[in-house]
């Protein structure tokens, strides 16, 4: 396997070649040093050069054939140690795979990793920002017509009902319930649930008024005069209208009564004993519901004929409507502990469910696809990515041997 060449990648190979130049322009000049030496008089000039210079061709030799027998034989020579990359391509790849196999993805290093911060928090701050809002709703939007193709297929519908079953299937809604109510007393929507009681009342007191009448007939009697029983249940209808009134009054006591009423028995809810078992069976008997699947495939035809039309519309509305989706979704994560608390123990368990069972196959891959590269090749990649480096490595030590040459001829004259 071969690697296609980018802007990045010449770049590099300039870099290196510079370097290269370089580390050889200062071996070379030590060189044309040392012969020069050879053939001047003799002062302490000279030998100062001349011990520079030996000690500087010494270093930057060395550290040549060090550089160089990393990548390729010195010249040619078949010198043991030598050519290490090349030799060794497939231990590093399988190294490689068994660090990552180990040292990335053991599960407990990576629940550890995602424990160190609030990974739901992060992701619910993402996705309420409009760039991220925008970017996810453009590329759901490009996904949509591929989608809508592939569910006209009976098959394709049954699989997905079947699919979108098994996933909820899976899902704890106790959270979710749990989420909701605290989202619905705390912006004080749980109000609405008493003006629908109100108005179901109303409306059942009206349809149950002979029902009401004929009750009251039975318990009084046939002697008891029917005026009677009319003023009787008139009376009752009567009280329970005004008490429904009443309720309906936003200032009224009678409301303040059943509003706190009604937000005792929903906190009390999520902490009854049967409350996670009672979710769940009402999970259980919509997903399993048969009329579930009429409204599904119901659902997703009108769905797909609505989104056909807004696609082909000239200015579709989907994409806006998704960005804005995709901002209130994270807005409303960013709110809810208890929703942030459940996606931080899915993504945990997305990773002991998913990701550690294939570990040993990933790091299969990798060995795999390291064997598979083409020597000369990841020789050339490796060189061009550390390369430049040690380059750097030739010069210091051209420079430093030098130095040290001068050190040890001036020790030397003072002994």
């Amino acid at each position: 396997m071969r690697f296609a060449s980018d802007n990045g990648t010449l770049a590099k190979r300039h870099a290196l070649a510079r370097r290269r130049r370089v580390a050889t322009g200062l071996l070379l000049l030590a060189a044309c040093a040392f012969i020069l030496t050879q053939f001047l008089p003799n002062s302490f000039g000279v030998r100062l050069l001349d011990a520079a210079s030996e000690a500087a061709l010494v270093g930057g030799l060395a550290d040549w054939f060090a550089v160089t027998a990393i990548f390729r034989r010195p010249l040619g020579l078949p010198i043991p140690h030598t050519a290490l990359i090349p030799k060794r391509k497939d231990a590093i790849g399988e190294a490689l795979a068994t660090f990552v196999r180990d040292r990335f993805l053991a599960p407990d290093l990576v629940v550890a990793r995602l424990r160190q911060s609030n990974r739901a928090r992060q992701i619910a701050e993402w996705l309420r920002s409009p760039p991220a809002a925008s970017f996810v709703a453009e590329r759901a939007a490009a996904l949509l017509p591929v989608l809508l193709e592939t569910s006209d297929s009976p098959a394709t519908r049954r699989r997905l009902l079947a699919l979108v079953q098994q996933t909820l299937g899976r899902i704890d809604v106790a959270p979710l319930f749990s989420a909701a109510i605290d989202g619905l007393i705390a912006s004080g929507r749980h109000v609405i649930l008493i003006d629908m009681g109100v108005e179901l009342a109303r409306t059942s007191l009206e349809t149950l008024e002979p029902i009401f009448l004929a009750n009251v007939a039975a318990r009084t009697g046939r002697f008891f005069p029917a005026y009677f029983d009319r003023k009787i249940a008139d009376g009752l209808i009567f009280g329970l209208r005004h008490w429904l009134d009443r309720i309906a009054t936003p200032t009224s006591e009678e409301r303040a009564e059943v509003e706190a009423w009604l937000r005792r028995s929903l906190e009390n809810l999520k902490y009854a004993p049967g409350y996670p078992a009672l979710m769940n069976e009402l999970r259980l008997a919509i997903f399993e519901n048969p009329a579930l699947h009429t409204f599904f495939t119901s659902a997703v035809d009108e769905l797909r004929h609505e989104i056909e039309a807004d696609l082909t519309a000239h200015e579709p509305k989907l994409p806006l409507l998704l960005a804005r989706g995709t901002e209130r979704l994270g807005a409303a994560l960013a709110e809810s502990p208890e929703l942030q608390g459940y996606l931080n123990s899915a993504l945990e368990r997305l990773v002991t469910d998913y990701i550690a069972p294939w570990r040993s196959a990933i790091s299969q891959f990798i060995a795999d696809v390291v064997a598979s590269w083409d020597t000369a090749t990841i020789v050339e990649v490796i060189e061009l990515e550390a390369g430049s480096d040690l380059q750097f490595v030739r010069i210091n030590g051209t420079v430093v041997g030098a130095l040290i040459g001068i050190l040890l001829f001036l020790i030397a004259r003072m002994l």
